[in-house]
């Protein structure tokens, strides 16, 4: 069995400090196989906050594949966002934005929904190009004979009960780009809500792990495992008194 904790929407910068180190604790006592982190680990990619962001990554008690999310471009820096909007991510984080793990009889496999500019009004929301879905199928074939999860910050299709926030261009194709390949999961971000969205394959969503951003919801992470052809799903919320089962 594979266990994966699926951390998202750190934001740094509108983070609650007096989270962190209990948020770690937690997942310790789980001992993952490997961390997932699906975007949005700062609030503005301003260079202190992804300096945080850092070293929480170093404080993590298992391997992590962490992705960039829509906070994790400047925002206001124009030219840059044009020009090299993942230059602060590579500085800080590292030099792959699709990081990808082996792990024994699995993987999990970063794929970088982040658009710089969008042909729509909320440039927020995403997408994945038909030349980054080439990428990530000959990514995904390399992995054969392994149960695949994929990490990405955008679900690449949203619940029905979520209304009026645009879903990533180009998402449905990798869905049924990652359906083909045989993708156990995807794990996302993005909405601040726990929750799973059916396949195949599956979109599993995490709340706000660390922010004050949680939209009315708690503070919550995941916990996926791969047992076979099994998926569990257990969601980790703070009660204001330490976390629990959701």
């Amino acid at each position: 069995m594979i266990r994966i904790a699926h951390l998202s929407d750190l934001h740094f910068g509108a983070h609650i400090p007096g989270l962190v180190e209990p948020l770690l604790a937690d997942i310790a006592r789980f001992a993952p196989d490997a961390i997932a982190i699906s975007g949005d680990l700062t609030q503005r990619a301003q260079p202190e906050e992804f300096a945080q962001a850092a070293a929480f990554l170093a404080a993590l008690p298992a391997p992590c594949v962490a992705v960039p999310g829509n906070h994790d471009i400047p925002g206001g820096a124009v030219l840059e966002r044009l020009a090299d909007p993942r230059r602060r991510w590579r500085r800080f984080i590292g030099a792959e934005t699709e990081p990808m793990l082996l792990l024994p009889g699995a993987a999990l496999v970063g794929l970088d929904t982040v658009r710089r500019v969008q042909p729509r009004l909320d440039w927020s929301a995403g997408g994945v190009s038909s030349r980054r879905r080439a990428r990530l199928a000959a990514r995904l074939a390399a992995c054969a004979g392994r149960s695949i999860v994929v990490v990405a910050h955008h679900p690449l299709r949203h619940p029905a009960a979520i209304p009026g926030r645009s879903a990533p261009i180009g998402g449905e194709a990798a869905l049924a780009m990652l359906a083909d390949a045989g993708v156990a999961a995807v794990l996302s971000g993005h909405l601040h809500r726990p929750g799973r969205i059916p396949g195949p394959p599956e979109i599993v969503l995490t709340g706000s792990s660390l922010s004050h951003r949680t939209r009315g919801l708690p503070n919550s992470w995941t916990l996926v495992e791969l047992d076979g052809g099994a998926l569990r799903v257990n969601a980790r919320e703070d009660s204001g008194d330490g976390w629990r089962a959701a």
